[in-house]
């Protein structure tokens, strides 16, 4: 899950008023109520209206929320001139400006990890330099950092647009209530998700059987993707043919792995159970980032939707290894089974991978010795499994 793993950064972004910023503050109040060894801190930018029309905002400290400052006011309810301004508002930088240094005298003092929640990283706030400067530090210090980020041009919204180190959640009006849920056990479950990863040939599938017919792990729930639903069907006939467009298939997993996640992952995470799944959304990143030009697109997408796992697994092989392994089987060779491609693939996965937790097996070895270590490798991350 997101504060357990290596990334530090988990970003809100979408269109304005599709429910960020109450995303955020739901996510803050959920957190506050957890008592998690973290120091929770930050500022929330809120709508400020009369007879349902918005005058403009202000910055509400998480804190203490009866300390309030405006940030933007209408043009036509400012009489200076002086200030800088975006769109028909008129921005109070120096208000801003104050809160950062209440937020920093706050860190200054806090005797646990901090926990930043900042809404938002917009236009109006990179009009600052302290803002900036605020931001960067808090990045290199690798604090933990839950923002909303707005849309714009700015080199500095640009560059958090793409950090590998971020966790990007794109909300939208058909998904905010369903993220509530979905970013809940990012900060807290009692169950765990493991990954098993790999190529083609690497010998996950036959692992992951194996494993289903140990009594110690009895009590794991054992699934795959692509998943035995319907969306998971199309997706299985699809790979045996190359008669559908990178896009069309991107569509089709994405749309297995939500029903998934719905049906499967997320209740069982909540009530506390253990679940092993033969791929996930990593294997998407991998084998269909070898169409797209940046795979961190195609991470996005699936982790809005698709929770953090706890331990990706990968099973290490070399692709001629891999090939032989494929052969062998005798069986009808898939458009992702080719050596060319599962040397892209295999680069990619390795991108990737550390911005998970994440253990490797390298899979170059007996298939009874590889069970020995995935055994050992769930026994010692599982604490409550008895040898």
């Amino acid at each position: 899950m997101f504060l357990k793993g290596p990334r530090q950064l988990l970003l809100f972004f979408g269109n304005p008023r599709t429910g960020k910023t109450t995303l955020l503050e739901y996510l803050f109040n959920y957190v506050s109520s957890l008592s998690l060894a973290y120091h929770l801190t930050g500022f929330l930018t809120k709508e400020v209206k009369s007879n349902g029309e918005r005058l403009g905002f202000d910055l509400i400290y998480l804190r203490d929320r009866e300390f309030t400052l405006p940030l933007a006011r209408r043009k036509d309810l400012v009489t200076t001139s002086r200030k800088p301004s975006v769109g028909k508002y008129v921005v109070f930088l120096e208000n801003l400006e104050r809160i950062i240094e209440v937020l920093k005298a706050d860190l200054s003092k806090a005797s646990l990890s901090p926990l930043i929640f900042i809404d938002e990283i917009g236009k109006m706030e990179v009009l600052s330099d302290k803002f900036i400067n605020f931001m960067e530090h808090l990045r290199e210090e690798k604090h933990i950092v839950v923002a909303t980020l707005g849309l714009g041009e700015h080199p500095f919204l640009r560059d958090w647009s793409a950090k590998r180190e971020a966790i990007y959640i794109e909300v939208t009006p058909e998904n905010r209530d369903f993220l509530k849920d979905r970013l809940k056990v990012e900060f807290y479950r009692e169950g765990k998700l493991i990954v098993l990863e790999g190529i083609d040939g690497a010998g996950k599938s036959t692992l992951f059987e194996l494993l289903k017919g140990e009594p110690l792990f009895s009590t794991f729930i054992f699934s795959q993707e692509p998943t035995t639903g319907s969306y998971g069907l199309k997706v299985r006939e699809a790979l045996s043919s190359k008669a559908i467009s990178p896009d069309k298939l991107s569509e089709l997993f994405l749309l297995d792995r939500k029903e998934h996640v719905k049906d499967l992952i997320l209740p069982n995470l909540m009530e506390g159970k253990k679940i092993f799944l033969d791929r996930y959304y990593l294997s998407t990143v991998a084998y269909q980032g070898v169409y797209v030009e940046e795979p961190l697109t195609l991470l996005k997408r699936n982790e809005t939707y698709a929770p953090i796992p706890d331990l990706v697994i990968y099973l290490n092989v070399p692709v001629e290894l891999a090939l032989r392994r494929i052969r062998a089987r005798n069986t009808r060779v898939s458009i992702f089974e080719k050596e060319e491609f599962l040397l892209k693939v295999s680069g990619i996965y390795e991108e990737f991978l550390p911005l998970f937790t994440h253990v490797r097996i390298e899979a170059n070895r007996a298939l009874d010795a590889l069970l020995t270590s995935l055994k050992e490798i769930l026994k010692s991350f599982t604490d409550d499994l008895q040898a």
